[in-house]
């Protein structure tokens, strides 16, 4: 329990106080505080170790206000209350000091040291960008604790600085080898001092050159001692109006900081009072290790048979019926299970309510399901929300990716996760009225995924030059857009690949980005975006040293990324009917709540240790009096403690089920509790679920609604969906549902196919102009006939993959596949020749127009087009013409497309198109009786006479009679409006866009 306040004494020395950390903390803490400006007749300076309960402490000394007939004129006031962070900010003559260095700049000292020492560099040889950063930030860490360990020894410099405005970092380095020699003779007894003594060495050589008088550590001493020096002055003109100066201890302290403190105290109270407040456990610890702390030694001692006795009545005494266990099996029911928990204390009318993230994932996921209460709530996140999470910083990074691609350009993910962020403003980049820009996004991602344009700003350019030339072709416009988007991307991705980059032009060419872009205004507008922004600007170092530190690209945008990764967002504020506060455990100490809930309560997240600093072990940082694992340990129980014996209502929250599935107990300091307390006993947190019973879903059919228009032109690939399942070609044609398509894995051959078969256009063009020349080496007989079109060949494959493979390195093993084929593609034309064939022409639009009755009896004309890969000629029939259709697949694939061609009749569709209109087709007089795939990836490890290159459609005329009465059959159910099921085999199903609709599969 509390202990009385003391009475004020005039000795020079520090008054101990203690208070219980249970419910009426705060209460006793506030009347104490009144207490000691009563007695002493000024306004105290109350300063606290730690900024979470300082606007608990200054409500309360509003709360308990002593009776104003006892306050004179200094003491009406509230007394001041500041954390001790604050309270070093505001010391006198702070702008004296050395200039403080910003994070950014440490790290900054540390790389160009790097440069200057080989010894220093062997430490960061093998990290990444971002890795390097991180270890940068572990030197710096060390380096500070090495500081905080010397400063009891060296305590006299500062005030000698504060005159004279200079310190020897020469005299601090002699005493830090000391103190660390020391401290690991102890830690490492027995150990190889030649390996500790060379870590030990590089260790003092970063410290040597990365310390100085502007690293916080030392500033944070600097201000205390000019505190201490303002209240000498004060106190040597007039001691009387010298303030009590009240040290309020939230947590226990490392053992430098608690040395620190003490020394400070008793030097402080040569000139004014000083109280220092502590906290009692007493009464208020669950776990013997809360009640009794560490031994001298560091260790927790071994508890005896009154230790337990106390605990237990502890227990006894604070145990309420508020106080409950729930375990939930699975990730998703445990987020559910701490939302119920806190909308029914709000139900219950709590208004003040903490949720505890021991389990920062779950607590996330409950904080988004709370989001839906809407601004009755008030959430308050103080776990350090990483700005790194937002939107904003999203977008950031979605650029940072762009730019740190190679010259070739980007992958079409990187590009199109950038061009899609909500932060780009596309018609602000373009210079283009909003409504030119509708949609152009949406295209260039339908024009890559369908061409597979994965990688290279010379591919994308590509596949959009081809997208236009087809749409061209389809009687549409070419849109000049795409290609201005790209060039606008390139251009300053470009300047990022010939900068030669320093710390100063790379800041400056990204805020010049940002600004081009429109991303700069649209971050001014969203609240984590200005915060990005500001943090953006710590880079602008032309008041710096480092202004001129160059470096490569990746360690810049390392340097970058990993500042934004050590930010926190910081949540606007707002008002609402409740207020609930998301932070660690460590932020409950001495602050009130109506309830808690705590999430994590599990035996891998409860307790939670950090790791001990890179270069420290847990015994070194005991003998550097650092903090250790065994202090985490004990803090924790007394935070837990604390919390308990403090609200009446506390929900502990854990998932009972890893993510493999093994068993999760609760911590063991619940298990303990459950020990002391049988019939407190824990609670299954499952979600609501309807008992009815499920009725299995039948095929999935739809009639077309009459409302619902019948395309009048059919595609062969529409056709083919139509045979394929009735139900897919109503999801996919008549509604227009398209699945969001992706890029896949490795390269496809889409593209690569595309340009096969451009490529074989031009060279069949090429043949037939060389035909037409009398002078040319072509008709000097087969062999010269052979070398000549393999050459060409070859020549316009080189030329046509030059490009995609300047974009994508990838597509050269594409190219190379394709040309092991040329040879035996060659022999197969030289043979299709020798049987009379001749090339024709290529890529012609062509199509038929069927007239059938709806039903309504209303006549309609639905026209079937596409376009054919090439048509062929007889030189010795001049009626006889022949369709090839071009297939990068094996010959297999094809065998399996000609059994069953009358569900995938393109062939037959380009075969009737030109026997009824021969003209439109350019092949007057002739009707096509030979169709034929032609195979581009035969297998030509076989003999030469046992290659596949070409499968003919067999017996034509019949199976295009067949054809002629399916289509129009089909058509007619078609626009009969006739049910349309799903009825396909498993092998179309598996890549079907609508399967996700029909849900084939749970029939």
């Amino acid at each position: 329990m509390s202990q009385p306040f003391p009475i004020i004494s005039k000795q020079a020395q520090p008054q101990l106080w203690s208070i219980a950390p249970d419910a009426g903390a705060l209460e006793q803490l506030a009347k104490g505080i009144w207490d000691c400006a009563v007695q002493t007749n000024q306004r105290p300076l109350v300063v606290l170790s730690t900024a979470g309960p300082l606007i608990g402490v200054r409500a309360a000394l509003e709360t308990y206000r002593p009776d104003p007939s006892v306050l004179n004129s200094k003491t009406a006031f509230l007394p001041q209350v500041i954390s001790f962070n604050d309270w070093l900010e505001a010391a006198p003559g702070a702008w004296k000091f050395p200039k403080r260095q910003s994070g950014l700049e440490r790290w900054l000292s540390v790389y160009v040291n790097l440069r200057k020492h080989k010894v220093l560099q062997s430490w960061f040889k093998a990290e990444s960008e971002a890795g390097a950063w991180g270890l940068a930030q572990a030197v710096i860490d060390a380096c500070d604790a090495l500081s905080e360990a010397v400063i009891p020894y060296i305590q006299g410099e500062f005030n000698e600085f504060l005159h004279i405005h200079t310190l020897d970092t020469e005299v601090w380095l002699k005493k830090v080898e000391v103190v660390l020699d020391q401290a690991i003779a102890k830690a490492y007894v027995g150990l190889a001092r030649d390996i500790v003594d060379q870590e030990s060495a590089v260790l003092l050589t970063f410290w040597r050159y990365l310390s100085n008088a502007g690293d916080p550590v030392i500033r944070k001493h600097l201000a205390m001692a000019a505190h201490l020096q303002l209240a000498k002055a004060t106190a040597e003109r007039d001691v009387s109006i010298v303030r009590p100066f009240i040290w309020v201890q939230t947590a226990d302290p490392k053992p430098i900081d608690q040395e620190l403190i003490e020394k400070y105290l008793r030097e402080y109270a040569h000139v004014a009072p000083v109280l220092q407040v502590g906290l009692d456990w007493q009464s208020v610890a669950l776990w013997p290790e809360a009640l009794t702390g560490q031994d001298a030694e560091g260790r927790i001692p071994t508890s005896d048979g009154e230790i337990e006795t106390h605990v237990r009545d502890n227990i006894a005494s604070h145990v309420d019926d508020g106080w409950r266990l729930l375990a939930a099996r699975r990730f998703e029911e445990l987020a559910w299970a701490a939302t119920k928990s806190i909308e029914g204390h709000l139900i219950a009318g709590k208004k003040n309510i903490a949720l505890v993230a021991q389990d920062r994932l779950a607590a996330r996921r409950a904080r988004a399901l709370l989001g839906r209460l809407g601004d009755g709530l008030r959430i308050r996140d103080e776990t350090g929300w990483k700005l790194s999470t937002t939107r904003a910083a999203a977008a950031l990074n979605s650029w940072l990716e762009l730019i740190r691609s190679p010259k070739e350009g980007p992958s079409a993910s990187a590009l199109l996760e950038f061009l899609e962020n909500p932060f780009f403003n596309l018609a602000h980049s373009l210079k283009k009225p909003p409504e030119v820009c509708i949609g152009l996004i949406a295209q260039l991602e339908e024009i890559l995924i369908a061409s597979q344009a994965r990688l290279g700003w010379g591919t994308f350019c590509m596949a959009i030059e081809r997208a236009n030339i087809y749409a061209v072709s389809r009687g549409g416009s070419p849109n000049q857009h795409l290609l201005d988007l790209i060039q606008f991307v390139q251009s300053r991705h470009l300047v990022w690949q010939k900068l030669p980059l320093d710390c100063s032009n790379a800041y400056a060419l990204l805020q010049s980005n940002l600004a081009d872009m429109g991303m700069a205004q649209l971050f001014e507008q969203d609240s984590a975006g200005k915060q990005l922004l500001e943090t953006i600007q710590s880079f602008d170092l032309s008041a710096s040293p480092y202004k001129q530190v160059k470096m490569r690209l990746p360690e810049w945008l390392g340097l970058l990324k990993t500042v934004i990764e050590e930010a926190s967002y910081e949540e606007v504020g707002k008002e609402a009917q409740a207020t609930l506060s998301v932070l660690p455990l460590s932020s409950t100490r001495l602050r009130q709540f109506d309830a808690v809930v705590i999430v994590g309560c599990d035996e891998q997240q409860l307790p939670a240790f950090s790791e001990p600093p890179l270069f420290f072990s847990d015994t070194l940082n005991r003998y550097l009096k650092a903090s250790t694992i065994t202090a985490q340990y004990i803090q924790q129980a007394r935070d837990l403690s604390q919390l308990l014996a403090s609200c009446e209502n506390v929900d502990l929250l854990w998932q009972s089920k890893s993510k493999t599935g093994e068993p999760l107990r609760p911590a063991a300091w619940i298990q303990r509790l459950q020990i002391a307390l049988p019939q407190w006993t824990a609670i299954d947190a499952a979600p609501d679920i309807h008992h009815d019973q499920s009725q299995p879903i039948q095929m999935a059919v739809s009639i077309p609604n009459p409302d619902l228009a019948i395309p009048v032109t059919v595609s062969p690939s529409a056709y083919k969906a139509l045979r394929d399942c009735p139900y897919r070609y109503y999801v996919s044609s008549l509604l227009g549902l398209r699945k969001a398509k992706e890029f896949e894995e490795g390269f496809d051959a889409s593209l690569a196919g595309q340009i096969l078969h451009a490529l074989l256009r031009n060279f069949f063009q090429a043949l037939k102009t060389e035909e037409s020349k009398s002078h040319s080496s072509i008709h000097d007989g087969e062999d010269a006939r052979r070398q000549w079109m393999r050459r060409e060949l070859n020549r316009y494959s080189e030329k046509e993959f030059e490009r995609l493979i300047a974009g994508d390195a990838r597509v050269l093993g594409t190219l190379r596949d394709w040309q092991k084929q040329i040879p035996s593609f060659v022999d197969w034309q030289l043979k299709r020749e020798a049987e009379g064939w001749r090339y024709h022409d290529a890529e012609l639009p062509v199509g038929f127009t069927l007239s059938l009755t709806d039903s309504e009896g209303i006549q309609r004309d639905i026209r079937i087009a596409g376009r054919a890969d090439r048509f062929d000629i007889h030189v010795a029939d001049q009626t006889a013409a022949a369709v090839i259709d071009y297939k990068n697949q094996t010959a297999k694939k094809i065998a399996d497309r000609a059994d069953n061609i009358l569900d995938d009749p393109q062939l037959l569709i380009y075969a009737r198109s030109v026997n009824e209109n021969a003209i439109a087709a350019n092949l007057p007089g002739r009707s096509v009786e030979r169709a034929e795939w032609v195979v581009l990836k035969a297998d030509i490890d076989k003999a030469e006479d046992k290659i596949l290159r070409e499968h003919v459609v067999e017996d034509m005329p019949k199976t295009m009679a067949e054809f002629s009465e399916q289509i129009v059959k089909d058509l007619n159910v078609l626009w009969a409006r006739e049910p349309m099921k799903a009825f396909a085999p498993d092998s179309v199903c598996q890549r079907c866009e609508a399967r996700g609709i029909c849900r084939k599969g749970m029939w």
